[in-house]
């Protein structure tokens, strides 16, 4: 692809070739037009409106150029969007599982913290089975040896 500098470029140059014929068109018109016999005029005149012609034919083509090349242009921003709206489309699709996860991650940390404290209720609850039949067996073993 062609840089903007290019067409830039292009552009001045048949800017100034328009203005360079004008004016010529300019100088050869009235002589041409007050002797239109003379061949010399005839000639001159001439010449110079198969340049004005010429350079409507290279207006013709650069301006076909230009817009080729614009409707490349598009097609790559077109490309280029679409490729961005996939990405937003996967970001989002990621941070909804992001969420999932994060939350995920704190309802495990949640049954963590509630598994402890249903062991250590198991735990305080068997140490006090353990103390109370220990005593009984403790209070039967002394009722029963005297």
């Amino acid at each position: 692809m062609n840089p903007p500098a290019y067409f830039k470029n292009i552009y001045k140059d048949l800017n100034q070739r328009y203005f360079l014929i004008i004016s010529e068109i300019v100088k050869s018109y009235p002589p041409y037009k007050v002797v239109p016999k003379f061949n010399n005029y005839k000639a001159e005149y001439e010449n110079n409106i198969e340049n004005l012609q010429k350079l409507q034919e290279d207006i013709f083509l650069f301006k076909n150029k230009l817009g080729k090349a614009t409707d490349a242009l598009q097609e790559e921003i077109k490309q280029i969007d679409d490729t961005l709206y996939a990405i937003e489309e996967e970001l989002k699709k990621l941070r909804e599982e992001f969420a999932y996860l994060s939350n995920s991650d704190s309802a495990a940390h949640g049954m963590l913290v509630d598994s402890k404290t249903l062991y250590n209720q198991q735990l305080t609850g068997n140490w006090l089975f353990f103390v109370i039949v220990t005593g009984l067996g403790y209070t039967l073993f002394k009722s029963t040896t005297f």
